[in-house]
């Protein structure tokens, strides 16, 4: 199983993204919290948003 948590670092600080937080959390074991399709195999919808802003160059995101 991936930990797409490590894997999305990875690729960001490759980006040159130097501040990332989160990653506490298993989508996968934790159903009372999170939906997944790896775990259950039922689909949904689902969508999230980041976004870097080139007047400030800071990383912003929605609150979900």
């Amino acid at each position: 199983m991936a930990n797409l948590y490590a894997l999305a670092r990875e690729r960001l600080r490759a980006c040159g993204v130097d501040q990332i937080r989160g990653g506490e959390f298993c989508t996968y074991s934790d159903p009372q919290r999170f939906f997944s399709y790896r775990r259950d195999q039922v689909t949904g919808r689902m969508a999230s948003l980041i976004w870097i802003d080139p007047d400030t160059t800071t990383v912003k995101r929605p609150l979900t």
